[in-house]
């Protein structure tokens, strides 16, 4: 009987010629992996996620590649320290000049996507209402708050650099507390007024303090186009008063308002006083701040020559 012989190639311990070249191929190639074509700026966008901790992988959405030391140096766990970059919705700026609008903060921004995520802008003012040069810029989005802090900061307007500091969400709280909450409750409506009306406030200062609303109001309402007399409802958002009695904050307002608001002097001894005079566009209210700023009220009543131009009128747009 003859015996066949296996084929070479089928023989035990022996290995077929094309599998012998795909190990020896996989011997000489090294390993490829995932991330060895990432860029460094990739692999730096990602927080590194420690081994073991499962539940702090979806962390590295924060683009820090520092994340998790910097949540050990603040002593703060991972998902707090996360918690706390995203309220960081908000940007101090200092240094701006008085005469800064919305539009030139907005400018800041060297993107639109940065400029269009501006929720809000809160001017700070001085008890008689003068612009202190600082301004509070709320954003939707934490990212896009540190764009525009990067964008911001160092910058020129006005000939003054600016600067700008991050806040989040409850820094603002203590910011206000700290600004406006010891101030008399009297200046909630026309903080209010600012916010439901900015750019269509017009401040006349330095006004005698014995003129009555109703007689600025019957002078100014046969030239501008100014908001009659009606029933005003708003939401309380101002912290003025607010540490003497924070009754009533978070509710809203209920008054009959005309197109002018006395404002209180700032002094007892005062002899000039303030108004808010509320229009009905922008556009009345600078071509009032155009008539009437540096000029001198009812000079045939109050003599110049008598009052050494006490009543020089001060006109400006709040914001």
């Amino acid at each position: 009987m003859t015996l066949l012989r296996a084929p070479l190639p089928l023989r035990p311990g022996a290995l077929m010629p094309s599998l012998q070249s795909i190990s020896q191929s996989a011997a000489i190639t090294p390993s490829i992996h995932p991330l060895a074509f990432a860029t460094p700026s990739s692999r730096s966008a990602i927080a590194p996620t420690p081994c073991g901790s499962r539940g702090y992988s979806n962390l590295g959405s924060i683009e820090r590649s520092d994340f998790y030391q910097a949540a050990e140096a603040e002593g703060v766990s991972p998902s707090q320290f996360k918690r706390n970059i995203l309220r960081d919705k908000d940007v101090l700026l200092s240094g701006l000049p008085t005469t800064a609008t919305p539009a030139d903060i907005r400018a800041l921004a060297r993107e639109s996507k940065t400029a269009n995520d501006v929720a809000r802008i809160e001017f700070i003012y001085t008890r008689a209402l003068r612009p202190t040069g600082k301004a509070l810029v709320s954003m939707s989005s934490h990212v896009r708050a540190r764009a525009f802090e990067a964008d911001a900061h160092g910058r020129i307007v006005g000939g003054r650099m600016v600067a700008a500091n991050l806040r989040s969400t409850d820094d603002r709280k203590r910011f206000f507390l700290r600004t406006y909450g010891d101030w008399p409750a009297s200046y909630q409506i026309p903080f209010d007024l600012i916010e439901y009306e900015a750019g269509k406030l017009v401040l006349l200062r330095n006004i005698p303090k014995d003129t009555f609303e109703a007689r600025l109001e019957e002078r100014l309402a046969n030239r501008y186009d100014i908001k009659p007399q009606d029933r005003w409802r708003a939401k309380r958002s101002s912290y003025a008063g607010y540490l003497h009695d924070s009754k009533g904050y978070g509710g809203s307002h209920d008054a009959v308002l005309g197109g002018v608001l006395k404002l209180d002097k700032l002094h007892a001894d005062a002899t000039t006083t303030s108004f808010i005079v509320r229009c009905q566009t922008p556009s009345e209210a600078m071509r009032l701040v155009r008539r009437w700023h540096n000029t001198y009220f009812a000079p045939a009543t109050f003599d110049i020559q008598d009052t050494g131009g006490r009543y020089r009128v001060s006109a400006s747009i709040l914001y």
